[in-house]
């Protein structure tokens, strides 16, 4: 059993760790009692017998400095191509709560930066940001930097329409096609032939590329879901390519930028993009649209929705049935009921005549 104590005007207790004391200082008398210091020793004393408490409040590190281990990780060990975005998604938090350390980030913290950017961001905006701070305090937990339970858990993510995308019109994209500068119209009609996710279309190599047997493949290490995946090349996106092929001037890039050099992941084409779409009148439309707009065209032309999650490379064919339009199913199903109806109006209206002849 630890001790409690008074060093100068402060309550002290000591207890033990892998045999070693260590001092905790639990605040001022006056202030503090020393029945509340003997109830925080007990506390620390039955975390350390459950092995939740094997470091000094010292050792823990800040989120500031945490995070760049997280973010050296995904970059490094991972080898996530869209480690940038973790970072970015970490700048707002580390404003706010860099200086604290993990073990200080509460529920109320989270709860408090939801509603402080639900001011200027969409819940879904937010959740991937506090989904970010769970998942770096996740890993500080398994390298054992941080101890106890993840305040992101207890705050729970906000609710969002995971549903709602924006689909493109046929009279949408030929004025955005028009507006779009050379470079991007590439992509923009890769993307919209293909279902391919931005950052797939614009690592892609010649080497993944099959003129002769009209296929592209996705390495396993340029795919969200880290599965290879293999997309028919049609008539429109055969010309693109080689047209691509002259313009890329020996390059291993299917795609370069302005200035005739590889894309890198940082380059998001956001920006212009946004600006294309603006100029086009095209509001609420982001790039990620661009590869549900190729998911709702093929459903709706009939093609097998197996067919359609393969091509998208969906991990889960639940995320495919959602471009399938079911009330414009259960519509057709009816029609089919009073054809069926009619027809039989006729054949009895028929046979009625022929009895009575």
């Amino acid at each position: 059993m630890g001790s409690v104590f008074l060093r100068g005007d402060s309550w002290v207790g000591d207890y033990r760790i892998n045999g070693k004391t260590r001092r905790k200082t639990f605040g001022k008398k006056g202030i503090v009692t020393k029945t509340s210091a003997k109830e925080m020793l007990k506390k620390i004393e039955q975390k350390v017998k459950l092995g939740q408490c094997d470091m000094l409040d010292t050792e823990i590190p800040t989120l500031s400095d945490f995070s760049k281990e997280y973010i050296k990780h995904l970059r490094d060990t991972v080898q996530k191509k869209s480690w940038y975005r973790y970072e970015y998604g970490l700048r707002r938090l580390i404003e706010l709560h860099g200086n604290k350390k993990l073990s200080e980030i509460t529920p109320k913290d989270v709860d408090d930066y939801k509603g402080l950017r639900l001011r200027d961001a969409k819940p879904a905006t937010v959740n991937r940001e506090i989904a970010t701070l769970r998942q770096l305090l996740n890993l500080a937990k398994r390298w054992k930097k941080f101890f106890g339970e993840n305040p992101v858990s207890i705050s729970k993510l906000l609710p969002e329409n995971n549903q709602k995308e924006r689909i493109l019109t046929y009279e949408e994209e030929a004025k955005l096609l028009s507006l779009c500068n050379p470079y991007l119209r590439a992509i923009v009609v890769t993307a919209l032939h293909t279902g391919m996710r931005k950052t797939e279309i614009l690592t892609l190599k010649w080497s993944n590329v099959e003129l002769e047997k009209d296929l592209i493949t996705i390495d396993q290490t340029n795919t969200k879901t880290k599965k290879a995946r293999r997309i028919p090349i049609n008539s429109a996106m055969r010309t693109l390519l080689l047209e691509q092929k002259l313009k890329s001037g020996g390059s291993e890039n299917v795609f370069l930028s302005k200035s005739g050099t590889p894309y890198k992941f940082h380059d998001s084409l956001k920006g212009v993009f946004e600006r294309t779409c603006k100029s086009a009148g095209i509001a609420g439309f982001r790039f990620h649209d661009l590869r549900h707009t190729a998911a709702t065209r093929m459903i709706e032309a009939r093609a097998s929705i197996v067919a359609v999650s393969k091509i998208l490379g969906h991990s889960d064919i639940k995320m495919t049935i959602r471009y399938s339009h079911p009330d414009n199913s259960l519509k057709e199903a009816v029609e089919l009921l009073t054809k069926r109806f009619s027809d039989s109006v006729t054949d009895n209206s028929t046979d009625k005549r022929k009895i009575e002849n």
